[in-house]
């Protein structure tokens, strides 16, 4: 009898070890993700009329807290005092935020819950915050751990260390980097039909054969198709004969676009990786944003404001 007791007490130790591991890992995993690619996670507090210099602290502040959460979820410190009402609290308004896009901008775009890394819609978001307060749940029942020795020291160590993260590693910049669109008015007999240069556009570098950038067309197709005022420009660079496929394909003819030949002032303006696309303010690139994250109403927002 004693011996299958502990039998069954080990298994299940095993098992919360094992849940206590993966739910960690998540919101490790989830921070880190986060951090390597801030600048796309600091344009959701944006995109919700946050000042920027605001949004940048909240960013930094959220993905500090992503990282105490996992490092309290992996020492077991506080576990049903603290880390696991946090842990669902936390999941709960997250789920609220993402049903609040759901309802409002629909299932497109990325949630933006693992950065740039791994893209995934706002609905499959919600579910996996769904599974992970469930997860926490079962953990509450199984795996209440107990306090152990200098628990309160460590824990206020852990938490200043996870908390400091992302403003000493990712730093407040309020720097915008300048993107010199006169090379593109060189040519008096082909430059874009409209003033880049001035007021707000979001302009996006792409290569006629790429299809990544073919399905980003596709995308500029359907925005302005809907709205012909939503701020959006192609500035497409390949060979002569392939333009007919990209359009054939693409049906994106009628999206504002220059066919520009330069290769070399092409590359310095986009970078190594196409589709690259910026939102520019007067010449200034304010955002740089994968064609996974684009939506119509982000854009239109901002282009008012």
């Amino acid at each position: 009898m004693e011996t299958a007791q502990r039998t069954r007490i080990n298994a299940q130790t095993i098992m919360s070890w094992v849940l206590l591991l993966i739910l960690s890992g998540v919101f490790i995993f989830s921070a880190i993700t986060k951090l390597v690619a801030i600048d796309p996670f600091e344009w959701i507090f944006v995109d919700m009329g946050i000042p920027s210099t605001i949004a940048a602290f909240l960013a930094r502040f959220f993905i500090g807290f992503e990282f105490l959460l996992g490092l309290f979820l992996l020492a077991h410190f506080y576990l049903r005092r603290f880390t696991y009402p946090a842990t669902i609290a936390f999941l709960v308004l997250l789920t609220i935020y993402l049903l609040f896009v759901l309802i409002h901008k629909g299932n497109n775009g990325d949630c933006g819950c693992f950065g740039d890394t791994l893209p995934m819609s706002p609905l499959l978001g919600i579910i996996k915050n769904l599974g992970l307060i469930l997860l926490c749940y079962v953990l509450r029942i199984i795996y209440p751990a107990k306090p152990y020795k200098y628990q309160p020291t460590l824990a206020t160590v852990v938490a200043i260390i996870a908390l400091s993260i992302p403003f000493l590693f990712v730093p407040f910049s309020q720097k915008k980097a300048p993107i010199n669109l006169d090379v593109l008015y060189k040519d008096s007999t082909n430059r874009p039909s409209i003033e880049l240069r001035k007021g707000k556009h979001v302009i996006a570098f792409m290569s006629l054969g790429c299809p990544h950038c073919r399905t980003a067309a596709k995308l500029f197709k359907t925005f302005y198709d809907k709205d012909s005022t939503t701020p959006v420009f192609m500035v497409l660079n390949g060979l002569p004969d392939q333009s007919a496929d990209f359009f054939r394909d693409t049906k994106a003819e009628k999206v504002p676009h220059l066919l520009f030949n330069g290769m070399n002032d092409f590359l310095r303006l986009a970078g190594p990786y196409v589709p690259a696309i910026y939102w520019v303010n007067n010449g200034i690139k304010e955002r740089k944003i994968s064609y996974t994250k684009l939506d119509v109403i982000s854009i239109n927002d901002w282009a008012k404001r």
